[in-house]
């Protein structure tokens, strides 16, 4: 109860203090103005911006001190390059993502685990750096709390900021105390953190609040304010206390609002401290966050990336029953995997505001008409759309996103020189691409196939951001247009219409144009149907009772790495649709269901299983698999089924009736002569009438196909074939089927039951012990209240409407030979639609014959 209790308070406390902070924050800021706060920021000099954004930098590279003491007290054996990456990675992300420390502590866990042979010792000594980031600041609160650092009248604005600046201020000397105390006690000897590392990490963390502290008081510098640095520092340190026991993720909202009411108490106008703030938070949070993605992508891939989605340890002794470190790792996690994506999505966002807003005073081309500027400046939104689109798929680190960025990229750099020359795009977006030159081998994967859901998103994604940007960059023209004519080429709001109707169009365009250009490389999974090949598998390693109809050849072919299974299957729209389970041994089916399923991820294909059987379902859920029972299989005992007895009168009455006209059933060995096929053809094609082969799970009239198994005939007392049915090897001990059954119309009324009975008896002579009659669809499917509903739905149609099949006419007629049934699954993806993934099959299985 107490674990739940501080679980569901480690929620509501940040939640609370979020409220409470917009609550305070839309008293504060009810007078500011948004559209000066960008005057201001679009007039400062870019030589103050670039000093601001190599200082923040230097703020987070001092922080790998940290680093460097953890290194040295568990002695291990890395580079202080891959320190300093390390820390750049936990430290930036940590500054984005906060609560409370968690996300640096796993990221370093994660990072350094391979290094270190104890990795509980590696995660006590995480703990003691996590915590010793407290130190430092609880230094400067000490210096507020006498006077060192004045802070104006912050201190005494509420009375809580007081009592968290005074504990705040208590933990450095407790902490130096019972480390102390503990050593005295111990003999000397140190049990756990030493001193020597306590003042270390002490030191370091002194270092990296007054760096901190640094980049905020040039961003006050930068907008003209002239103050004491000690007073900066001392409003500084009193916002960070706020934002640390806050456990707001970043300290965003809780320190932005106590610095701002510090900085109001000193006299300084809102607008310039909030344009100062979002500076400090650009340089000190979002920019080296940038670039903690480009080392994250460059690192975190591969093994690394492979090792924490298995175990992803995201902080020393976490209860992952606490559901918001749940969310913050998962969330953690797509941020890692995603970083090129993310990377795309700011560069899109960046080239975005350079299209949406009035900073772009240089144009490669100044003497080109407006009309022009205008196209390229559509030309511009419309790639900063398609960066914005395409991390969905960057995401999944395919080849076509790959080339779709590059491409995209090019373009962007291109615009954003022609329609104004804009320093953020310039000079971003080349390195972005270079990155993505340099990351290229991460791209293995084909292409990805996109549910409806997912192509809806992106259409909202697209559609959403094309609107607000028409609605907000048309205000902005609006408001700033006039002020703005004479240093800007493009100065009205019509080029915001005309960039939206033109971006509406081509980004479709290009996404449709280049994903068909990409799909027709798609090489093709498997290999070309060889009968030979598969007939000497079949014979060595065995196979099912769908392996036979492999020799139709309309299914390729994928066999295991070790060579001891097989998987039969056929490709309709971006589904590869499996008939069965695999042939051969069952040791080798995780093995090639594992590389089938990968290989069709690499190549961009969905995998759905057809008429698998229900002792290896659990397989296939292992690897994320939902199940449909698409009806059952009739097994017939060939030792115990007999025609004698009352309960049989009707079948021995067909029989009788067949041995006194005179019909003879005769069974044929191949190969067979083309007289033979030649009648057997003309019967087929009087029982197929005007109705159409199908293929796939079903045969179909195929010399080849027929020349694999011998076939048992019907002759009437002329002598003349009138029915026929080709005999279909199981691959099982004792058990055989047929696949083909078809007559003459001169064949008489029982004709399919006389059929059976002659098969049957003639199976028991040749040793048989089971005859599988094949499927009933649908069979005892969605017959309980408590079924799945789509199994209910699908029997209540197919059963009730007569002129589609008469599935229940099909269970009733195999019903009277008394079989087992044997149920038959479709097995799909969980996040896969059941009904579109059931017409695809149907349309398989009716597409036409070759």
């Amino acid at each position: 109860m107490k674990k739940y209790a501080l679980s569901v308070l480690r929620i509501v406390f940040p939640a609370a203090v979020l409220l409470f902070v917009i609550y305070q924050a839309k008293k504060e800021l009810a007078g500011l103005s948004f559209k000066e706060t960008f005057l201001i920021i679009n007039n400062v000099e870019r030589i103050d911006l670039f000093i601001l954004v190599f200082l923040g930098f230097a703020a987070i590279a001092a922080m790998s001190l940290y680093d460097f003491v953890l290194v040295r007290s568990l002695g291990m054996r890395i580079s202080k390059w891959k320190t300093v990456k390390i820390s750049w990675i936990a430290n930036s992300f940590n500054n984005v993502l906060g609560f409370g420390g968690l996300s640096g502590a796993g990221l370093r866990t994660i990072l350094y685990k391979e290094h270190v042979s104890d990795v509980k010792k590696l995660i006590k000594g995480i703990a003691w750096l996590a915590s010793s980031i407290l130190l430092g600041l609880s230094v400067l609160s000490i210096f507020v709390l006498v006077r060192l650092l004045p802070s104006g009248g912050l201190l005494s604005e509420k009375a809580w900021v007081l009592l968290a600046v005074a504990g705040m201020a208590m933990i450095a000397p407790a902490a130096a105390a019972v480390l102390i105390i503990r050593k005295k006690r111990s003999g000397g000897i140190e049990k756990g953190l030493k001193l020597s590392d306590f003042f270390s990490y002490l030191s370091a963390s002194v270092i990296e609040w007054l760096a901190a502290g640094t980049v905020m008081y040039f961003s006050l510098v930068t907008m003209g304010i002239e103050l004491d640095v000690r007073t900066v520092l001392g409003v500084f340190a009193i916002a960070s206390v706020g934002g640390m026991i806050s456990l707001v993720p970043g300290g965003f909202g809780s320190f932005d609002l106590l610095f701002l009411i510090g900085m109001n108490q000193l006299g300084i106008d809102q607008e310039i401290t909030l344009t100062a703030v979002v500076l400090y938070r650009i340089a000190y949070s979002f920019i080296p966050f940038g670039l903690g993605l480009v080392f994250a992508a460059a690192d975190l891939t591969g093994n690394t990336m492979k090792k924490l989605e298995e175990k992803p340890i995201i902080a020393p002794a976490i209860e992952t029953t606490n559901i918001l470190l749940i969310l913050h790792r998962a969330l953690l996690f797509r941020l890692l995997n995603g970083s090129l994506a993310v990377i795309s999505f700011c560069c899109g966002a960046i080239v975005l505001v350079s299209v949406a807003l009035p900073i772009d005073r240089v144009t490669l081309i100044p003497h080109v008409s407006k009309h022009m500027l205008t196209f390229f400046n559509g030309l511009s939104l419309s790639f900063a759309l398609i960066l914005l689109i395409l991390p969905l798929e960057l995401y999944r680190r395919t080849k076509r996103s790959y080339y779709m960025t590059l491409t995209a990229l090019a373009f962007a750099f291109v615009f954003s020189l022609f329609k104004g020359f804009n320093i953020s795009a310039v000079f971003l977006i080349p390195l972005v691409f270079i990155l993505f030159i340099l990351l290229r081998g991460q791209f293995t994967r084909e292409r990805t196939v996109y549910t409806f859901g997912q192509i809806a998103w992106g259409a909202f994604i697209f559609l959403f951001t094309l609107l607000n940007y028409n609605i907000i960059a048309s205000k902005i023209w609006e408001g700033l247009g006039h002020i703005l004519t004479r240093d800007y080429f493009i100065h009205s709001e019509r080029h915001v219409n005309f960039a939206t109707v033109f971006a509406l169009f081509f980004v479709p365009l290009f996404f449709a144009v280049l994903i068909t250009i990409y799909n027709r490389k798609t090489k093709e999974v498997g290999e070309e149907p060889d009968p030979a090949k598969l007939e000497k598998f079949l014979q060595e390693k065995g196979g099912n009772a769908l392996s036979h109809l492999g020799f139709l050849g309309d299914k390729r072919f994928f066999y295991s790495s070790d060579g001891n299974a097989l998987i039969q299957f056929a490709k309709i729209g971006q589904r590869l649709v499996v008939l069965g389970d695999p042939s051969g041994l069952k040791e080798s089916f995780p093995l090639i269901l594992k590389e089938f399923l990968h290989l069709a991820d690499q190549k961009g294909y969905l995998v759905t299983f057809y008429q698998i059987e229900r002792e290896d379902m659990a397989l296939y859920h292992d690897f994320g698999y939902r199940f449909f029972k698409l009806g059952e299989e009739a097994i017939v005992d060939l030792d115990t089924f007999t025609i004698s007895g009352k309960k049989r009168a009707g079948l021995r009455a067909i029989y009788n009736r067949f041995e006194r006209e005179g019909y003879t059933f005769h069974v044929e060995e191949p190969p067979f002569s083309q007289e033979f096929l030649h009648e057997l053809r003309h019967i087929s094609d009087e029982w197929l009438g005007r109705k159409k082969e199908k293929g796939f799970s079903l045969g179909f009239f195929k010399e080849e196909y027929l020349q694999k198994a011998p076939i048992a005939v019907l002759k009437d007392e002329a002598g003349e074939i009138i029915a026929f049915m080709n005999i279909m090897p199981m691959y099982r001990e004792g058990e055989m089927s047929i696949d083909l059954m078809r007559y003459s119309e001169k064949a008489p009324k029982g004709i399919m039951d006389a059929l059976f009975i002659y098969l049957f008896q003639w199976g028991k002579e040749q040793g048989y012990t089971a005859f599988n009659m094949g499927m009933a669809p649908l069979s005892n499917v969605g017959t309980s209240l408590q079924s799945f509903w789509t199994e209910r739905l699908a029997a209540v149609i197919f059963n009730n409407v007569s002129y589609m099949y008469s599935f229940s006419g099909l269970r009733s007629f195999k019903e009277k030979y008394k079989p087992v049934w044997r149920g038959k699954y479709l097995a799909y993806r969980k996040n896969r639609s059941l009904p579109v993934t059931m017409i695809l099959v149907t349309r398989l299985i009716g597409r036409r014959a070759k």
